[in-house]
């Protein structure tokens, strides 16, 4: 859907505005974007071919078990013309001896196995025959033959037969597991990358504010020293600081331009056409966050993608242990079979006798049998208890990785919002300071290396202060990846 919606959207949003003649610019909020991503992101799109290849792995997989319908025809001749023979004395002569007989065969059947290993052959067959031996008169046999063949032992009962069926559907989920991975980490990354193109947006304004700063106080202190109440020094020191900050507003301005290409590679297919296109973005939201890591532990066993494939894998290193187990087993297989012949002088009369059973065989038995050693079975059967001992502890690593990454991520929210506190009262003494100082310069009682000194402080508590705020955002979408509720969180359900 996301796809079919993208194209208007886009065209819609590039309208939003134009800030200079000829150049567009895309509007986004964080939920927009995120739609986008999910829309025209290569990565989710070529993830979305798993499941399809999956399925059709799994469609293989219950393909032993389609019935196999044959049909076959042959036709037939043999000619004696002379015969060579001995007589008593052993002389040998040749005779005129004319033989022709004549067949035609066709045939007809069902087969295949069960998911019990029954295996079955039904068929139906009518052979013609004429020839010399009866004045080239048509005779029909028709014959309706049935057999079975159902083992015991090994290839016995639906552990054996359905294992490839059961694994195939198994990495179906997997797949479609592998998806939801995907989906997260691209939201992730939108989340990621639309905080710090803001971060970048909000930290240019307080460079061009403190480049402002700068240009004030240059400007006041050559009114000073055209009064006669500050030296020269202190003018060069303002420009030269005026300087520096001009390369800082340089700087954010690049990094603006990077954060903003990184978002675009993220929602678009078709990156070429937007390079030109300015992004203005809505300041994300700073949820108000509480976590919890015994719930987040416990939501992460039930929804993190990684954890759930790697159960799927468990179980499909079971099954595989299953058969390999049953594959151990010696061969016992019992077998039999039934055929009914009808014969007459034409080919419906021959097929409908076959019920009257003018001619019926049947025969029943048993197959036993064991490769010595047995090496190779045993073999496997042993590699499949490592593989699924070796996959458990996988498993359980996992688990306690899963602990430590959500405790971790909950201590990155508490401590990205313990930073905001922290830097929002900086930033809030930072500019008390910057006044005080100012009011001591003009006073006579401060310098301008002061003065300078104290802008830059600010500036740090400012970038400070924006740097909580976007690392608390993130912090935040990183738990929810760590728990596996984003998509929950962000109401996305992948399809």
């Amino acid at each position: 859907m996301f796809h079919k919606i993208f194209p208007f959207l886009c065209a819609t949003t590039l309208l939003a505005g134009d800030d200079a003649p000829g150049r567009r610019v895309l509007a986004l909020d964080i939920d927009k974007a995120i739609r986008f991503a999910l829309a025209k992101n290569f990565s989710i799109e070529a993830s979305r071919y798993e499941p399809k290849i999956a399925k059709e792995q799994e469609r293989t997989a219950k393909g032993k078990f389609d019935p196999n319908f044959d049909i076959s025809f042959q036709r037939g001749e043999d000619v004696v013309r002379d015969q060579f023979r001995r007589d008593a004395s052993g002389a040998g002569r040749h005779f005129s001896f004319d033989s022709v007989s004549q067949s035609s065969t066709w045939s007809t059947g069902v087969s295949g196995v069960t998911v019990w290993g029954l295996g079955y052959d039904v068929g139906l067959s009518s052979q013609r025959q004429s020839g010399t031996f009866n004045r080239f008169d048509a005779d029909y046999t028709s014959e309706a033959s049935f057999s079975v063949s159902q083992p015991l032992l090994r290839g016995a009962g639906t552990d054996a037969q359905l294992a490839g069926v059961r694994v195939a559907r198994n990495n179906v989920v997997i797949s479609e597991w592998g998806l939801k991975e995907r989906v997260i980490a691209v939201i992730t990354d939108v989340i990621d990358v639309y905080n710090e193109l803001h971060f970048a947006h909000e930290n240019l304004e307080v460079a061009k504010r403190t480049r402002g700063l700068a240009q004030q106080l240059l400007q006041d202190n050559i009114k000073r020293v055209e009064v006669g109440v500050m030296k020269a020094l202190d003018v060069t020191t303002a420009q030269a600081e005026v300087a520096a900050r001009e390369e800082a507003v340089i700087t954010t301005q690049r990094a603006v331009k990077d954060q903003e290409n990184f978002l675009k590679q993220l929602i678009t297919a078709d990156l070429l056409p937007l390079l030109g296109t300015r992004v203005e973005i809505v300041p994300p939201k700073t949820p108000d966050f509480a976590a919890s890591v015994i719930a987040g532990v416990r939501e992460a066993l039930e929804l993190r993608p990684d954890y759930r494939q790697a159960k799927l894998d468990m179980e499909n290193r079971h099954i595989t242990m299953a058969f390999e187990k049953n594959q151990t087993l010696p061969r016992l297989d019992l077998r039999g079979s039934l055929s009914l012949l009808g014969l007459d002088d034409d080919f419906g009369t021959s097929t409908q006798r076959t019920a009257n059973r003018d001619q019926s065989a049947w025969s029943a038995g048993a197959t036993f049998s064991i490769p010595l050693g047995n090496r190779t079975a045993r073999g496997r059967y042993n590699a499949a208890q490592l593989e699924s001992a070796q996959a458990l502890v996988r498993l359980q690593q996992l688990e306690q990785d899963i602990i430590v990454r959500v405790d971790n991520a909950n201590g990155a929210v508490i401590t990205a919002k313990q930073r905001i506190e922290a830097t929002r009262e900086s930033h809030r003494l930072a500019k008390e300071s910057l006044d005080a100082g100012e009011k001591r310069l003009v006073a006579g009682s401060g310098t301008v290396f002061e003065v300078l000194e104290l802008q830059k402080k600010l500036s740090e508590a400012e970038t400070a202060e924006l740097r909580a705020k976007a690392d608390y955002n993130k912090a935040v979408a990183h738990f929810q990846q760590q728990t596996g509720i984003t998509l929950r969180a962000h109401s996305v359900k992948v399809e």
